[in-house]
C-alpha cells in the first residue's frame, strides 16, 4: 500500500499501482522520490506521522514526520519553518543517544516541513497498559528509575520532548532497551484544525499548564508530563478520561481512580511533578531521581523489564551520622598473599598462598599508591544465563581481550585522597574530606565520577604516566581474576571475607554481620591477582558511561563512551549493598555527579615502562 501525504485526505491509504489518491486526487509521489509513505501511524497535535521505507537504504522501514498548522495549504511562514529547522538541529546532537531514534533528513517540501528518523521496532507504553492492564508501583518505579536520566540527558543538552506521553515512550523488541519518540520540533502549539476535539483534549491532558499562558516550556514541562504519564500507567486510563469530580481537575483526585493503592511516598512524588506552577514542581530529572532513590527505597536502576520484580537496594534512606576514629597505619600486605575459596554456603575450604609483585607510586611525605600488574588475557564479560539473580543488563555475554594494565590493590584511600587534593587544580576543584567514614586507610567515599576523574588527572600530572579510571571490562577481568563462578571465591560470599550487607544471602550461602559502615582496605582476603575489596566496601567508578546491555559493547577492553551522556558505570557493590550485587558480573549506574557514602574507586595505569618497584 501507499499513503497520501495530503493532510486533509481523510483516508489517506491507496493501492501501491495507484498513482494519485483515490480519496482526494493528489498525486502519490515519494518524498524527495526517495523515502516512499507506505502507512499513516498517528495524526498529531503538531503534524501526522507516517511509516515509511527509504529507497536509497535498500527500503528500509523509517518514519516521517510532516508539520501540520493552520496555514496548511498555502506557504508557510518562515516562523514556523525556521523554528521546526532550528529544533531538528538540536535533535540531531543528539545523534549519539541510543535511547533516541536517530534522524535521517529534515527538509521542506511542496512548502511542508519534513523530519525522517530511525523506525523503532518495538511496543509504546500506551499499547502495553491497553494489552496488559494496569501498571503496579515497582512498574512505575523502574520505569523513572530508567526514563529520568535519559530526560536528564537530553536536557542537559537543550532539548525539551514538547510531547511526553505513554504513546511515546517504546521499549524497543529484543533488547528491551527505553526509547523515546515522538518530538515535538515545533514551538508552535495552537491546534490544527485538522484534529479533532478528541486528540486535542487526549493531547492537552499531558500538557503542563504554563504552556498555554506563555507559550514557552522548560525541562520541568517534561516533568509534568511524565508526571501525568505516570497517572495513565498507574490507573490505566489517560488522564482527560478519568471521571470528573465536582468539577475537580483529574490532577486532584487522580489518586481515587487506581486499581491498588500506591505508597504516600510515590504518590507525594507525583502530585509534585503535577503542580500547576513551574516554581513548585521539581527543577530537574536529577531531582526527582534522587526523591524517588530515597523516599521510595527503591532499587538502584538495571534497566528492568516492565514486569521484572527489582533487586534490593544498596542506597539507604538517610546519610548516618560521621563516624570518627584514629588513624592507625595503612594495612600494607607482604608480597605473599592468601587466596581463599569458599564453599556453596560461603565457607573458607582452601587456602593458597601466592606471591604478588606490587608497584609502588610515591605521592610524597612517606605515602605511596601500590598497584599490580595485571596480565592480559580474553575473558567472558557478562553473566551466563543460569546465574542466580543476573540482570538483563549483564547481557549479552561475550569474549574481551584484555591488555595488560596496573590496577591499584585497593581503592583509593582517605590519606592519598588528601594528598593528590592539595595538588594544583586541572579542571575542577575537589573536596580533600568528603567521606563519611573518616580513617586514612579507610576508602574515600563521596566522591563524584568527575572527581575521581580530576584525582587521576592530577596524579598523571605528578607522575608523567598514564592514570584513568579502569574500563568496566578490564575493571570486570581484574575482578574475576580468572574465575568463572558469581564471585571470585566461589559460588557465594560471606561477611568474613567481604564487607557488605550481611542480612542478605546468595544461594546456600548464610547470613553474616551488617556493619553498617566502610572497613579499612586490606581487611580481607585478595583475589588470585592481590587485589582487595572487589567484592564490597564501596562501589566503584569504571570510566564507562552506562548502556543498558552489551550490545555493540567493544570486545578489545577499552572505554565505552559517548558524546554526552549522564550516567557512568559502578563496579563491585558496598558495604550496604545486597550479597547478589556484589558479584563479579553485576553493575549498575549512577548519575556521574553522584556523591554518595557508599561510591569510591580505584585507579588504573597504562604504561610504555614499568613503574618503580
Amino acid at each position: 500500500m501507499v499513503c497520501c501525504l495530503n493532510p486533509k485526505c481523510e483516508k489517506p491509504l491507496n493501492p501501491d499501482i495507484n498513482k494519485y489518491c483515490q480519496q482526494c486526487g493528489s498525486r502519490l509521489t515519494p518524498l524527495r522520490q526517495r523515502f516512499r509513505m507506505t502507512r499513516l501511524l498517528a495524526r498529531g497535535m503538531f503534524g501526522n506521522t507516517y511509516l515509511a521505507e527509504d529507497r536509497d537504504n535498500l527500503y528500509e522501514p523509517c518514519v516521517v514526520k510532516q508539520l501540520i498548522c493552520q496555514t496548511q495549504g498555502t506557504e508557510i511562514s518562515p516562523t514556523v519553518v525556521e523554528p521546526f529547522m532550528q529544533e531538528a538541529e538540536q535533535l540531531r546532537r543528539l545523534q549519539k543517544n541510543p535511547h533516541i531514534p536517530s534522524i535521517l533528513a529534515y527538509f521542506e517540501e511542496n512548502h511542508i516541513p519534513y523530519l525522517v528518523q530511525e523506525y523503532i521496532d518495538g511496543q509504546d507504553l500506551q499499547r502495553v497498559v491497553e494489552s496488559q492492564g494496569a501498571f503496579n508501583e515497582s512498574q512505575v518505579r523502574s520505569l523513572l528509575l530508567e526514563l529520568l536520566p535519559i530526560l536528564q540527558t537530553i536536557h542537559d543538552q537543550g532539548v525539551i520532548h514538547r510531547d511526553l506521553k505513554p504513546a511515546h515512550i517504546m521499549r524497543q523488541q529484543g533488547n528491551g532497551k527505553l526509547i523515546l519518540v515522538g518530538f515535538c520540533v515545533s514551538k508552535q502549539v495552537n491546534l490544527s484544525p485538522l484534529q479533532t476535539i478528541a486528540s486535542a483534549q487526549e493531547h492537552i491532558s499531558y500538557t503542563p499548564p504554563e504552556v498555554f499562558a506563555v507559550d514557552t516550556r522548560y525541562p520541568s514541562s517534561d516533568l509534568y508530563s511524565l508526571g501525568a504519564s505516570c497517572v495513565h500507567l498507574l490507573t490505566g486510563v489517560a488522564p482527560h478520561a478519568l471521571p470528573l469530580q465536582g468539577g475537580d481537575r483529574w490532577v486532584d483526585h487522580w489518586h481515587q481512580h487506581l486499581p491498588e493503592p500506591i505508597s504516600p511516598e510515590l504518590q507525594a512524588i507525583l502530585d509534585k511533578l503535577l503542580k500547576t506552577k513551574v516554581t513548585d514542581r521539581y527543577a530537574s530529572a536529577l531531582e526527582v531521581l534522587k526523591e524517588v532513590r530515597v523516599k521510595t527505597k527503591s532499587e538502584l536502576p538495571v534497566a528492568p523489564d516492565l514486569a521484572a520484580q527489582p533487586v534490593p537496594s544498596p542506597v539507604v534512606s538517610s546519610r548516618p551520622p560521621p563516624i570518627i576514629q584514629k588513624s592507625p597505619q595503612p594495612v600494607l600486605p607482604s608480597p605473599s598473599i592468601e587466596v581463599v575459596q569458599v564453599s556453596p554456603k560461603g565457607e573458607i575450604v582452601d587456602r593458597q598462598n601466592h606471591t604478588i609483585h606490587p608497584i609502588t607510586e610515591n605521592l610524597g611525605k612517606g605515602l605511596t599508591l601500590k598497584l599490580v600488574p595485571i596480565p592480559g588475557g580474553r575473558f567472558l564479560m557478562g553473566s551466563p544465563s543460569n546465574e542466580l539473580h543476573r540482570q538483563s543488563t549483564e547481557d549479552p555475554q561475550h569474549m574481551v581481550a584484555v591488555p595488560d594494565f596496573y590496577l591499584g590493590q585497593f581503592p583509593v584511600t582517605q590519606a592519598q585522597w588528601r594528598a593528590v587534593a592539595a595538588l594544583p587544580t586541572i579542571k575542577r576543584e575537589i573536596n580533600p574530606q568528603p567521606s563519611t567514614f573518616t580513617g586514612d586507610d579507610r576508602p574515600v567515599e563521596g566522591v563524584s565520577w568527575f572527581d575521581g576523574v580530576e584525582f587521576c588527572s592530577r596524579l598523571s600530572q605528578l607522575t608523567g604516566k598514564d592514570y584513568h579510571l579502569p574500563s568496566e571490562a578490564a575493571w570486570e577481568y581484574a575482578c574475576r581474576a580468572g574465575s568463572k563462578t558469581p564471585f571470585a571465591v566461589g559460588e557465594t560470599l560471606h561477611t568474613d571475607i567481604a564487607n557488605y550487607d550481611g542480612t542478605t544471602v546468595y544461594g546456600m550461602g548464610l547470613e553474616g554481620t551488617y556493619r553498617q559502615q566502610t572497613t579499612a582496605v586490606g581487611k580481607f582476603p585478595p583475589n588470585h591477582y592481590g587485589l582487595y575489596d572487589m567484592h564490597g566496601n564501596v562501589w566503584e567508578w569504571c570510566a564507562d558511561h552506562w548502556h543498558g546491555s552489551y550490545t555493540h559493547a567493544p570486545i578489545d577492553g577499552s572505554v565505552w563512551q559517548d558524546q554526552y551522556f549522564f550516567a557512568c558505570v559502578l563496579r563491585g557493590g558496598a558495604w550496604n549493598a545486597p550479597v547478589m550485587n556484589c558479584r563479579c558480573a553485576a553493575r549498575i549506574w549512577e548519575a556521574a555527579s553522584e556523591q554518595s557514602h557508599h561510591i569510591g574507586f580505584r585507579v588504573a595505569c597504562t604504561l610504555g615502562k614499568p613503574l618503580s618497584r
